[in-house]
């Protein structure tokens, strides 16, 4: 099976339990995939966070139901509100008016996505032109890191801030490999237009570390390696671009995941950032196996 065949599962899971509790971890699991694969996988295929595209969903069925005469109430508990007033909030922000304006209306709910193999839902209308490398496969083999993560308004610079001036103040090497990598928030902190973003630094197994960071053991893995040159020219477009690209050639070629029986190892999709000779390039690492 492929990874869009895969990810079907969760989009007909969603469908089948719209009004159920639904969590990322539950919906990786329905699909095979560890969390952070995961989250990154439904992202790239679907084109948006799962959260936001569960938000949409119960949206449109509770349009639905608005046009039937339910009561708003109802409605709004029924799809996970607290309260009304929360629901009409959201329905509000979505649609431009309140429910009461959509009663009696004719609304259809758009059909669910279909996935197929090596096609992206919304691709974003990216025109600008990307110098990326070759794709080549490496193995990482297993090591220890020093973790932090930060979830704010600007958490890259945030956590990188962080974490370079615990280099500086323990002597670590400077030339020490360093990943980052996207990280899932809630809804409630998406709401607030927050994003996540966790911070590695490659480092001994003894070396101390200090409040708000975590020693992680990353076990061997191989990945399929783009490189994108001067990523920062324009991040927003050139790594989404990147990613898309990246993905786009793995299932290509063939390396369609194994969930069968490995699917809780987790896999990180990693970014490295390098300089060699004045050029800064970026380095995006796609998990394999």
């Amino acid at each position: 099976m492929s990874y869009a065949e895969y990810l079907q599962k969760t989009i007909d899971y969603i469908e089948d339990n719209i009004k159920r509790p639904i969590t990322i971890e539950v919906c990786a699991d329905a699909a095979g995939f560890s969390k952070y694969h995961f989250y990154r996988l439904f992202t790239l295929f679907v084109g948006v966070p799962l959260m936001e595209y569960v938000r949409r969903r119960r949206l449109a069925y509770a349009m639905q139901e608005i046009n039937r005469g339910r009561r708003i109430i109802d409605i709004a508990l029924d799809y996970g509100y607290s309260s009304e007033r929360s629901f009409c909030r959201a329905f509000q922000k979505e649609f431009g008016e309140t429910p009461s304006k959509f009663r009696n209306k004719h609304f259809a709910i758009p059909q669910k996505p279909i996935l197929k193999k090596n096609e992206f839902i919304i691709l974003g209308g990216l025109n600008m032109e990307y110098s990326f490398s070759d794709i080549r496969i490496e193995e990482l083999d297993t090591m220890y890191v020093a973790s932090s993560y930060v979830i704010s308004c600007n958490p890259e610079d945030e956590v990188i801030t962080y974490m370079t001036q615990w280099m500086d103040d323990n002597n670590i090497d400077p030339k020490s490999r360093q990943f980052g990598f996207d990280i899932p928030v809630s809804e409630e902190q998406r709401q607030e237009e927050l994003r996540g973003y966790e911070y590695w630094i490659k480092i001994k197994e003894d070396t101390q570390l200090c409040e708000g960071m975590n020693l992680k053991k990353i076990d061997k893995m191989t990945y399929a390696i783009l490189r994108i040159t001067n990523p920062f020219s324009n991040p927003f477009e050139a790594i989404p671009a990147g990613w898309k690209q990246l993905a786009k050639w793995v299932d290509l070629k063939g390396y369609d995941p194994d969930c069968s029986a490995k699917y809780y190892k987790e896999k990180y999709w990693l970014e490295e950032k390098l300089q060699e000779e004045g050029i800064t390039y970026r380095d995006l690492y796609f998990p394999l196996s």
